[in-house]
């Protein structure tokens, strides 16, 4: 039998249908789905499977095991007494299709026996990482939640082994290793557990030599709950240069990849976000290779995501937030981008801890490698956004207790930001980054300071406004009755914005969700989102090019008050200023021809136009249309600057010139309910009108 176990002819067990892959129409629009690979390794009654034992066999099998026996058995019993002392489970090495994130559940949120220890190792690129031990994760309030371990990420990995040690008669029922792939679907593939070993059929492939040497045992090395690692003069030069850097820098809002972003599929997410006050940070890392890749991190959250939503039953990935190892954010429990000022959705990271806590976790394992400085300074933006439009400091008390673990004693009170290891039996997040701990609390504290006064980033009232649901645009590049471009968008409650987000002198679309903004830079239906929080749910928006980089940003109102941002960012404003009056209706548009979008306010049928971003009086004062017109701004031919024109209806005046008098132009276009869209959609430096129509 070969050591190196293929899937070939397995018992497929599906959650939707037996064999196959999903049909086509019910794949994600992103990848292809593919099922989630799950090995049994006891059964219903906690007696072993066939192939947990594989790696045992094996053992017994080796001329060193062999010696001074007669022959060697081959059950169960037999391997057993040939094992290492204290080993219950050892697989074999197993092919296995391409996966990003392991774990191992059990039936019994507290049934795993303290002494045993969940050992796993993976093939990445024909090669076979270190053992790394999986920790045993606390019982969660998720309701239907299992035991299960803390998630393993791996780079494309195409093989595995796993041990469990302890004694086997103790272990729990329905032990299973979920290996997740890219595009996790709602299948799975479970070889099963009452399966003869011979009804799998080994590979056809020759045994790796990385995976035949590794058939001498070696026993792996557990990991220790390591205290705050003493800090050198080294320390201290490296802290205060990503301390000047973190100042330097200081923005409370950083770059968020949202759920849609990284490709969350929401039909796992059955749990209901609760909101809470929030006092706390937590930081975690996650077991597992620190060799990924960019392209690879979106994956990697995938997976965590399925591992914990539907392997662990937790119905949503447990942190609030993952940090990739070049400072990436992404969101991770639903709400949490979007929570209101001073609140985060609970999340399943640390419990007894979860409530009024914000879970980060940085993807890879820092136990004895360094973690990068980008996601160092990551972590400090996320509590920075978090704490200082609360009005929270990072290095104050913050009222949670330790329950006494190895790292801290019990009955202390933790501060504003602390680790998994001072509230439970881990050694999360690793010696690297808890030896850091401090420099994260000073590094917050100093974006704080740095930013100034905030504009409170989170929504707080409702948006005024109507807003449309999920829908189709329709865009046109020229004055035709017919579009160019159609294609579903838009999002359930989100209003449509647009913009040239990055320069290319094309305008696409964006929504706005509260104080939640995706921006797309394709007009097509399955461009990537980039999403960011700026503002209030109830501030006035604006888009336009304020400095004149060519690329479009967010601005918003609050009375007569403009805050105005020069990228696609969240945080502090890049200018400030008062101007017109807070009943006006204001408009954006390059008056001047000078590359930089400023001001105009109607008041009634008079136009008060501005050629700077700044108070005082207007540069040009017009009349144009009536006073219920619905006003547009548009370059409608080309020469730089923007003019106006007005809506009756469904027939459109356009005026090429900021100037009163007849249009120069009058068309029919659309329905009178349509939301009316304008922009230079093909790059030809002329805009002209699309249409967004919600879904009835």
């Amino acid at each position: 039998m070969s050591l190196l176990r293929s899937f070939g002819p397995v018992l497929l067990v599906s959650t939707l249908s037996v064999g196959g892959l999903l049909p086509a129409a019910a794949q994600t629009a992103s990848g292809p789905e593919e099922p989630v690979s799950v090995i049994a390794l006891t059964a219903e009654d906690g007696a072993l499977t066939p192939l947990a034992d594989d790696g045992l066999e094996a053992l017994a099998a080796t001329p060193a095991a062999a010696a001074g026996r007669s022959s060697v058995g081959t059950d169960a019993a037999a391997a057993q007494s040939d094992a290492p002392a204290g080993v219950a489970v050892l697989t074999a090495p197993i092919a296995t299709s391409e996966f990003y994130v392991a774990g191992v559940t059990w039936d019994g949120a507290d049934a795993m026996p303290a002494d045993a220890a969940v050992f796993i190792r993976v093939m990445e690129d024909g090669q076979w990482q270190e053992w790394a031990e999986l920790e045993v994760e606390g019982a969660t309030d998720e309701p239907g939640a299992v035991g299960g371990t803390e998630p393993y990420i791996a780079a494309a990995a195409e093989a595995v082994q796993v041990q469990i040690t302890g004694q086997a008669e103790s272990l729990p029922p329905n032990i299973r290793l979920s290996l997740t792939p890219e595009w996790p679907g709602d299948e799975e593939v479970v070889l099963a557990e009452d399966a003869p070993a011979a009804a799998v059929a080994p590979t056809t492939e020759p045994v790796a030599p990385a995976a035949a040497a590794a058939l001498s045992y070696e026993q792996p090395a557990a990991r220790t709950a390591a205290t705050t690692a003493s800090t050198t003069s080294a320390d201290v030069a490296e802290e205060s240069a990503l301390m000047t850097s973190a100042v330097a820098t200081a923005s409370l809002t950083p770059s968020v990849v949202s759920r849609s972003g990284w490709g969350a599929d929401e039909s796992k997410m059955t749990w209901t976000p609760k909101p809470v006050a929030l006092k706390a940070a937590i930081v975690h890392h996650t077991a597992g290779t620190n060799s990924y890749t960019q392209s690879q991190s979106a994956s990697i959250v995938r997976g965590i995501y399925n591992y914990h939503a539907v392997s662990r039953g937790w119905g949503d990935i447990g942190y609030n937030f993952l940090v990739d190892r070049w400072g990436r954010v992404y969101e991770g429990r639903k709400g949490s981008l979007t929570a209101a000022t001073g609140t985060m959705p609970v999340g399943a990271h640390a419990a007894p801890f979860n409530t009024g806590s914000v879970g980060l976790s940085v993807m890879g394992d820092y136990t004895t490698t360094g973690v990068p400085a980008a996601a160092m300074n990551a972590l400090a933006d996320v509590v920075a956004w978090q704490f200082g439009p609360a009005g929270l400091s990072a290095t104050e008390a913050s009222g949670m207790i330790s329950p006494g673990t190895s790292a801290r004693p019990q009955g202390q009170n933790l501060g504003r930001v602390f680790a998994h290891r001072d509230v439970s039996a881990t050694a999360c997040p690793g010696d690297d980054i808890y030896s850091r701990m401090g420099w994260l609390a000073r590094a917050a504290d100093a974006r704080i300071a740095a930013a100034g006064p905030q504009l409170p980033s989170t929504p707080t009232t409702p948006a005024p406004e109507p807003v449309p649901a999920a829908g189709h645009v329709y865009l046109n590049n020229g004055w035709g009755p017919v579009a160019d471009v159609e294609y579903p968008f838009g999002v359930e409650g989100a209003r449509v914005v647009v913009g040239d987000w990055d320069g290319d002198g094309t305008d696409t679309l964006g929504t706005r969700s509260g104080n939640v903004f995706s921006v797309y830079n394709e007009n097509a239906p399955d461009a990537p989102a980039w999403t960011i929080a700026y503002g209030r749910a109830d501030d006035e928006v604006f888009i336009g090019d304020w400095d004149g980089d060519g690329k479009d940003s967010i601005a918003v109102r609050r009375g007569a008050t403009f805050y105005i941002k020069n990228k696609v960012l969240g945080g502090a404003a890049d200018h400030e200023f008062v101007y017109g009056r807070p009943g006006d209706e204001v408009f954006v548009g390059d008056w001047n021809a000078d590359g930089k979008d400023t001001f105009a306010v109607r008041r009634g049928a008079i136009l008060h136009v501005k050629n700077n971003v700044a108070g005082g009086p207007a540069d040009h004062v017009i009349a144009y249309g009536k006073p219920g017109d619905t006003m547009l701004v548009g370059d409608w031919d080309g020469d730089g600057v923007d003019s106006f024109a007005v809506r009756r209806g469904a027939v459109y005046h356009v005026k090429n010139r900021i100037a009163t008098g007849p249009a120069d132009l009058v068309i029919p276009y659309g329905r009178e309910n349509d939301a009316v869209l304008v922009g230079d959609w093909n790059g030809d430096r002329t805009d002209t009108l699309g249409v967004y129509r919600p879904s009835q």
